[in-house]
Protein backbone atom coordinates (compact mmCIF):
# COMPACT_ATOMS: atom_id res chain seq x y z
CA UNK A 1 0.00 0.00 0.00
CA UNK A 2 2.88 2.36 0.76
CA UNK A 3 4.41 1.74 -2.64
CA UNK A 4 1.27 2.96 -4.38
CA UNK A 5 0.92 6.06 -2.19
CA UNK A 6 4.43 7.45 -2.93
CA UNK A 7 3.93 7.80 -6.71
CA UNK A 8 0.48 9.32 -6.16
CA UNK A 9 1.92 11.83 -3.69
CA UNK A 10 4.73 12.80 -6.10
CA UNK A 11 2.22 13.18 -8.91
CA UNK A 12 0.08 15.49 -6.77
CA UNK A 13 3.14 17.64 -5.97
CA UNK A 14 4.22 17.86 -9.59
CA UNK A 15 0.74 18.79 -10.78
CA UNK A 16 0.17 21.43 -8.10
CA UNK A 17 0.42 25.15 -9.03
CA UNK A 18 2.80 25.78 -6.11
CA UNK A 19 5.35 23.43 -7.71
CA UNK A 20 5.21 25.31 -11.02
CA UNK A 21 5.51 28.64 -9.22
CA UNK A 22 8.54 27.45 -7.23
CA UNK A 23 10.13 26.03 -10.38
CA UNK A 24 9.58 29.31 -12.25
CA UNK A 25 11.10 31.30 -9.38
CA UNK A 26 14.19 29.08 -9.31
CA UNK A 27 14.66 29.48 -13.07
CA UNK A 28 14.28 33.27 -12.79
CA UNK A 29 16.73 33.55 -9.88
CA UNK A 30 19.32 31.38 -11.64
CA UNK A 31 18.86 33.34 -14.89
CA UNK A 32 19.23 36.72 -13.18
CA UNK A 33 22.27 35.49 -11.27
CA UNK A 34 23.88 34.21 -14.47
CA UNK A 35 23.12 37.40 -16.41
CA UNK A 36 24.50 39.73 -13.75
CA UNK A 37 27.57 37.60 -13.10
CA UNK A 38 28.61 37.35 -16.75
CA UNK A 39 28.14 41.06 -17.45
CA UNK A 40 30.16 42.24 -14.48
CA UNK A 41 33.04 39.85 -15.11
CA UNK A 42 33.43 40.90 -18.75
CA UNK A 43 32.81 44.65 -18.54
CA UNK A 44 34.19 45.43 -15.12
CA UNK A 45 37.74 46.48 -16.04
CA UNK A 46 36.44 48.88 -18.70
CA UNK A 47 33.85 50.33 -16.32
CA UNK A 48 36.50 50.82 -13.64
CA UNK A 49 38.77 52.63 -16.10
CA UNK A 50 35.96 54.91 -17.23
CA UNK A 51 34.94 55.69 -13.63
CA UNK A 52 38.57 56.46 -12.77
CA UNK A 53 38.84 58.82 -15.75
CA UNK A 54 35.57 60.57 -14.77
CA UNK A 55 36.84 60.96 -11.22
CA UNK A 56 40.08 62.47 -12.53
CA UNK A 57 38.13 64.99 -14.60
CA UNK A 58 35.84 65.91 -11.70
CA UNK A 59 38.79 66.44 -9.36
CA UNK A 60 40.66 68.35 -12.09
CA UNK A 61 43.57 65.96 -12.03
CA UNK A 62 45.59 64.78 -14.99
CA UNK A 63 43.68 62.05 -16.82
CA UNK A 64 45.38 58.66 -16.85
CA UNK A 65 44.62 56.97 -20.14
CA UNK A 66 44.23 53.20 -20.09
CA UNK A 67 46.94 51.08 -21.66
CA UNK A 68 45.87 49.66 -25.02
CA UNK A 69 47.54 47.55 -27.67
CA UNK A 70 47.86 48.86 -31.19
CA UNK A 71 46.48 46.89 -34.09
CA UNK A 72 50.01 45.96 -35.16
CA UNK A 73 50.84 44.67 -31.67
CA UNK A 74 47.74 42.48 -31.64
CA UNK A 75 48.53 41.11 -35.11
CA UNK A 76 52.11 40.43 -34.04
CA UNK A 77 50.93 38.63 -30.92
CA UNK A 78 48.60 36.40 -32.95
CA UNK A 79 51.29 35.78 -35.57
CA UNK A 80 53.90 34.84 -32.98
CA UNK A 81 51.55 32.52 -31.12
CA UNK A 82 50.61 30.72 -34.34
CA UNK A 83 54.27 30.42 -35.37
CA UNK A 84 55.28 28.96 -32.02
CA UNK A 85 52.30 26.60 -32.01
CA UNK A 86 53.58 24.95 -35.19
CA UNK A 87 57.15 24.87 -33.91
CA UNK A 88 58.66 27.82 -35.76
CA UNK A 89 60.47 30.75 -34.20
CA UNK A 90 59.25 34.14 -35.48
CA UNK A 91 61.74 36.83 -36.42
CA UNK A 92 62.34 39.41 -33.72
CA UNK A 93 64.52 41.73 -35.85
CA UNK A 94 61.89 44.26 -36.81
CA UNK A 95 59.61 43.98 -33.80
CA UNK A 96 56.59 42.96 -35.86
CA UNK A 97 55.52 40.64 -38.64
CA UNK A 98 58.12 40.68 -41.42
CA UNK A 99 57.12 42.18 -44.77
CA UNK A 100 58.21 39.21 -46.82
CA UNK A 101 60.56 36.29 -46.98
CA UNK A 102 61.53 36.71 -50.64
CA UNK A 103 65.25 36.79 -51.46
CA UNK A 104 64.99 40.48 -52.40
CA UNK A 105 63.27 41.36 -49.12
CA UNK A 106 65.84 39.43 -47.08
CA UNK A 107 68.73 41.03 -49.01
CA UNK A 108 67.37 44.53 -48.43
CA UNK A 109 66.59 43.79 -44.78
CA UNK A 110 70.17 42.62 -44.23
CA UNK A 111 71.37 45.95 -45.66
CA UNK A 112 69.29 47.90 -43.12
CA UNK A 113 66.49 49.00 -45.44
CA UNK A 114 63.31 49.83 -43.49
CA UNK A 115 60.36 47.42 -43.83
CA UNK A 116 58.07 50.15 -45.19
CA UNK A 117 60.53 50.81 -48.01
CA UNK A 118 60.84 47.08 -48.73
CA UNK A 119 57.05 46.82 -48.84
CA UNK A 120 56.84 49.76 -51.24
CA UNK A 121 59.46 48.20 -53.52
CA UNK A 122 57.63 44.85 -53.56
CA UNK A 123 54.33 46.61 -54.27
CA UNK A 124 56.01 48.55 -57.07
CA UNK A 125 57.22 45.32 -58.67
CA UNK A 126 53.62 44.24 -59.08
CA UNK A 127 52.78 47.44 -60.98
CA UNK A 128 55.60 47.77 -63.53
CA UNK A 129 55.59 46.20 -66.97
CA UNK A 130 59.23 46.12 -68.10
CA UNK A 131 62.52 44.97 -66.69
CA UNK A 132 63.90 48.49 -67.10
CA UNK A 133 61.13 49.82 -64.85
CA UNK A 134 62.15 47.27 -62.22
CA UNK A 135 65.74 48.52 -62.31
CA UNK A 136 64.49 52.12 -62.04
CA UNK A 137 62.51 51.25 -58.91
CA UNK A 138 65.68 49.93 -57.26
CA UNK A 139 67.62 53.01 -58.39
CA UNK A 140 64.92 55.27 -56.95
CA UNK A 141 64.95 53.31 -53.70
CA UNK A 142 68.74 53.61 -53.52
CA UNK A 143 68.36 57.41 -53.68
CA UNK A 144 66.00 57.55 -50.70
CA UNK A 145 67.31 58.32 -47.20
CA UNK A 146 68.01 55.26 -45.12
CA UNK A 147 68.92 53.08 -48.09
CA UNK A 148 72.64 52.63 -48.51
CA UNK A 149 73.05 50.55 -51.67
CA UNK A 150 76.02 51.23 -53.89
CA UNK A 151 78.12 49.35 -56.40
CA UNK A 152 77.85 45.58 -56.19
CA UNK A 153 75.03 45.66 -53.63
CA UNK A 154 72.95 47.86 -55.95
CA UNK A 155 73.51 45.50 -58.88
CA UNK A 156 72.66 42.48 -56.71
CA UNK A 157 69.46 44.20 -55.58
CA UNK A 158 68.54 44.89 -59.21
CA UNK A 159 69.14 41.24 -60.15
CA UNK A 160 67.04 40.01 -57.25
CA UNK A 161 64.31 42.52 -58.12
CA UNK A 162 64.21 41.29 -61.73
CA UNK A 163 63.95 37.69 -60.51
CA UNK A 164 61.17 38.68 -58.10
CA UNK A 165 59.37 40.62 -60.83
CA UNK A 166 59.50 37.59 -63.14
CA UNK A 167 58.12 35.40 -60.34
CA UNK A 168 55.27 37.86 -59.76
CA UNK A 169 54.46 37.94 -63.48
CA UNK A 170 54.48 34.14 -63.69
CA UNK A 171 52.17 33.85 -60.69
CA UNK A 172 49.74 36.31 -62.31
CA UNK A 173 49.72 34.34 -65.56
CA UNK A 174 49.17 31.00 -63.84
Amino acid sequence: MLLTQIPEFLLEIILSPIFYFALAMIVIVVGVRYATRSKTSVGMPVVKQIRRMILDVEKEREITTPAVQSRQEKITEIFESQMTSIGLEPSADSGYVPVSYTPLARFLKERGVHDDTIGAILDGLKEVETEEDVREIIDAAADTPGVDLTGEELEKAKQLAVIEWNNVRRSKDA
